[in-house]
């Protein structure tokens, strides 16, 4: 009787969600029917069409925020392609992630789970430590020594905006069919960026520049940041590669982040199945474009990468050679392409290492701590705000220049203190991740939690350099990845699907 009484409850409380949704979303389609008839007899057409996609956006979030997630999946490979499309007027495509995607998804799974009387959090996770870091960036947005309060605010939304994806990456993955089914589009939905990515690095390197950089039209100089070109001493040279990107980090950042997840969709969802050779090839066509992509740092990290993972998923077992092979090979060929020998593409690599790490890392702290200890207020050294700074002041505040690596940036935006409180919120998230991933049974879950794992620790390393977690896709997909690694454990806790743990 009592479970017939708690079936009951729950209808009722699964009921009461569904006609509060539907009385929702009539509302907002009401209202916003109204407002595309007002916009309508003023000649505003195009706002029209953006505001119609906005309204299915959210609506359709409302109705399914795991929808919007996966509609978010399938558009950040192509997310260059808007703001190549409208340079210089950059601003609409810019917001069209947010708008159409993330919000609806934070709505709806919000509206979703209050409705069911479910909780937001999960076990593990560090709720407390992510309070106070966003508690600290939001204070610093109303720091007086800001130029202005679009700058705190941009800067703010920059680093705390898409952490609650953490949360929804939890509640995305409810079983290991939907895990796969997320590797899944993610793997898929890579192929055709790394796919222009390959044949634009083959042309440039062919001399045809041109054919590439016609393209992009009025945005070819800003997508490869002015055309640069890296020479190595011994020849050859590096040029940047955008593919469907909006400039080369990013897709640079995009070919690493994939190189995790295909090896994940390969070893935790395909092996022993048909399409095992099919994960296993779409892994070794994002090795080979993330070596082709331009960026001098993919002949170090994506090693580092790539052995991590391997590591990682065997627990410290000798890696088979057909695992180093192949990376090696891939490594070898992509020199070739950019007309150098290997030796001198990791000499070259090496000095610059080393002497970004004394530029930007330890030069960098010396100059954000003789600026600000106590911070300066976010924003004021991120660069997505450079648009609301004061003509001719950009990043007067900090000297007139960017400081590119994430952790300099901390220092000057949020003072020592929110770089202590940073570092301890992500050493918070790597324990917790490392401690799940070494009482995993499971060799399937294993692979993806080495993976996964494996980018977390890859970028956060790289953020002495480079903060790619600040832009797209890294900033979406770093959170929804912490989430789902802990969901992990809970997937291995099931006996369906369970693979005995290899010898």
């Amino acid at each position: 009787m009592a479970l017939d009484l708690s079936l009951v409850a729950a209808g009722r409380r699964s009921n009461a969600w569904s006609g509060a949704r539907e009385a929702l979303i009539v509302a907002v389609g009401a209202g916003l029917s109204i407002s595309a008839g007002v916009m309508s007899s003023r000649g505003f057409g195009v706002h029209l069409i953006v505001l119609a996609g906005l309204v299915a956006g959210f609506l359709s979030g409302l109705a399914d925020w795991r929808r919007s997630i996966y509609g978010l999946l399938a558009y950040l490979p192509f997310s260059g392609i808007p703001t190549v499309l409208l340079y210089p007027h950059v601003t609409p495509a810019l917001l069209v992630k947010d708008l159409l995607f993330v919000i609806p998804a934070y709505a709806g799974f919000l509206a979703q789970l209050v409705a069911a009387r479910r909780p937001v959090s999960y076990a593990g996770a560090p709720v407390w430590p992510l309070a106070a870091f966003a508690a600290l960036v939001i204070g610093q947005a109303f720091n007086p020594g800001l130029p202005n309060r679009l700058v705190g605010a941009i800067g703010a939304k920059v680093w705390i905006f898409y952490i609650p994806l953490c949360f929804l990456g939890y509640h995305l993955v409810r079983d290991r069919r939907e895990l796969h089914r997320f590797l899944g589009v993610m793997s898929i939905a890579a192929i055709l960026p790394a796919v222009i990515g390959i044949g634009e690095a083959i042309l440039i390197y062919a001399g045809q520049e041109d054919v590439v950089y016609r393209a992009y039209g009025p945005a070819a100089a800003a997508t490869t940041q002015n055309f640069a070109r890296f020479e190595f001493a011994g020849g050859g040279s590096l040029l940047r590669i955008p593919s469907t990107f909006s400039f080369g980090g990013q897709y640079f950042s995009f070919t690493a982040i994939m190189v995790a997840v295909t090896y994940a969709w390969w070893r935790g969802a395909l092996i022993r199945t048909r399409a095992a050779t099919l994960g296993m090839t779409l892994w070794i066509l994002l090795l080979l474009a993330a070596f082709l992509s331009g960026a001098r740092g993919a002949f170090l990290s994506i090693p580092f990468l790539v052995m991590l993972m391997v590591f990682l998923d065997r627990r410290g077992k000798a890696m088979p050679l057909r695992w180093v092979v192949a990376p090696a090979a891939l490594f070898a060929c992509s020199t070739v392409v950019l007309g150098a020998n290997a030796a001198t593409v990791m000499q070259h690599t090496f000095e610059v290492l080393t002497q970004e790490f004394g530029f930007l890392v330890m030069n960098g702290f010396r100059k954000a701590t003789s600026i600000t200890l106590l911070g300066l207020g976010s924003g004021i050294n991120t660069n997505a705000a450079r648009y609301a700074f004061p003509e001719a002041g950009q990043f007067e505040f900090v000297g007139g220049t960017w400081y590119e690596s994430w952790y300099v940036k901390a220092v000057l935006e949020l003072g020592i203190p929110g770089l202590l409180l940073l570092v301890a919120t992500m050493a918070t998230v790597l324990i917790g991740s490392f401690r799940r991933h070494y009482q995993l049974r499971d060799a399937r879950l294993r692979a993806v939690s080495a993976s996964l794992l494996a980018l977390i620790v890859w970028n956060l390393t790289y953020s002495f350099k480079a903060g790619f977690i600040d832009i797209d896709p890294m900033n979406v997909y770093f959170w929804l990845f912490v989430g789902v690694l802990a969901k992990l454990a809970v997937l291995d806790r099931s006996p369906a699907d369970q693979e005995p743990v290899r010898a």
